[in-house]
């Protein structure tokens, strides 16, 4: 942060479907606390939701904190830190310094609640705090979102540190393919003790075609997957899934539910994939999403983050008992995983195109475009550059 500045410029949500820019002062850092010049904050599928008022809660019933910052798929540059938090916020070791880039762990952890206790690492704390949407706006120090130009970062945050060949316009995706690390490595392990679950090599079909359907097909490519087929709409996203080298990509909105069928089978052979990616956030697909499994197959439910208020019905014996299915649910992601994801990103340079899944980026003063764009999905990511 320049020496001279004595503002941040953010982009507020007060309600939904309303943002205006707002400044608020520089705040100060203490020695548990540092401060983040934000380089680039994504525009996650749950940003939207809010935007479009189409989340009735978060995780364990959570609610949206209006006002808020929104964001929370964020690169940036330490521009001061304390001096506890410099060795304390370090998620995979060594000091951090004003200078470093990083990737903040969005969901942070009170250390005390059963959910923290029982499962350290995860984001399973009770008391639901999440920069973007889970921190109000209205009390100072008021920067808890990365549609800013600057994001203040409370003691119990994690930061990741970018590696020097990771471009922002590449890491700026980390928070959302931790994500699909995260949801393979729950279903790596079985098939190696028991015979079931994903062999690796094995077929895959991922529900939806957005960033997250696209983190869920990178890793399941670098975890060894076969054939991978991707569902989902509309075209411009069916498409550019092409470009990640997809068996097949299918276009749902031209197709009913036994021509989609048909065409899996054909792809992958009828006795069904190993493991279905559900990636759309949206709860009727998920009877349609165990019909494509093979017995002794995993379901993940990764893209139904939000409650959106929709329920739905499914034949449980025919694809559930019957079939032997393991569904598994996938909330978020780990904390290590934000520096596994990191890593599959300066590995697999340039036998991925990486630099190509922000198709759009905006100054925070045009968020109605930006969400436009976002929302209207011919993009894949669409990112503030404050």
């Amino acid at each position: 942060m320049g020496a001279s500045r004595s503002a941040v410029t953010a982009a507020v949500m007060d309600q939904p479907g309303s943002m205006s820019i707002t400044t608020f002062p520089v705040p100060g850092v203490t020695a548990d606390t540092a401060l983040l010049d934000v380089s680039m904050c994504g525009i996650c599928g749950t940003d939207k939701h809010i935007y479009q008022n189409l989340v009735k809660s978060h995780p364990l019933g959570m609610p949206t904190k209006f006002p808020i910052i929104p964001g929370h798929e964020v690169v940036g540059t330490i521009s001061d830190v304390g001096e506890k938090a410099a060795g304390r916020m370090s998620l995979t070791g060594g000091e951090l310094k004003t200078g470093d880039r990083v990737v903040p762990v969005i969901d942070l952890r009170c250390g005390e609640c059963p959910g923290c206790k029982n499962h350290p690492g995860w984001p399973s704390c009770e008391r639901g705090e999440t920069y973007g949407w889970g921190i109000s706006s209205r009390d100072p120090p008021h920067l808890f979102g990365g549609f800013s130009e600057s994001m203040f970062i409370l003691p119990q945050t994690k930061l990741a540190r970018v590696p020097d060949s990771v471009p922002d316009r590449v890491a700026v995706y980390a928070e959302v393919l931790a994500v699909g690390v995260t949801s393979v490595a729950r279903i790596s392990h079985p098939a190696q003790l028991t015979g079931e679950g994903s062999p690796f090599i094995g077929d895959v079909v991922i529900q939806g075609s957005g960033p997250l359907a696209l983190a869920h097909v990178i890793a399941a490519k670098v975890a060894g997957a076969h054939r991978i087929v991707v569902v989902g709409m509309p075209e411009y996203r069916v498409e550019y899934m092409r470009q990640f080298g997809v068996e097949l990509s299918i276009d749902a909105s031209k197709m009913n539910r036994e021509e989609r069928t048909a065409r899996v089978a054909e792809a992958i052979g009828r006795e069904g994939a190993d493991v279905v990616f559900e990636c759309t956030g949206d709860p009727t697909v998920v009877e349609e999403g165990l019909s494509y499994l093979k017995p002794f197959g995993y379901y993940i439910v990764a893209g139904i983050y939000s409650d959106n208020g929709v329920t739905t019905s499914l034949n449980v014996q025919k694809y559930v008992s019957g079939r032997y299915a393991t569904i598994v649910g996938s909330g978020g992601q780990t904390e290590l995983s934000y520096a596994q994801a990191l890593r599959l990103m300066e590995a697999y340079a340039g036998k991925m195109p990486f630099e190509k899944i922000v198709t759009h980026t905006f100054p925070l003063e045009h968020h109605r475009e930006a969400m436009e764009a976002a929302i209207s999905e011919r993009s894949m990511k669409v990112a503030f550059q404050p």
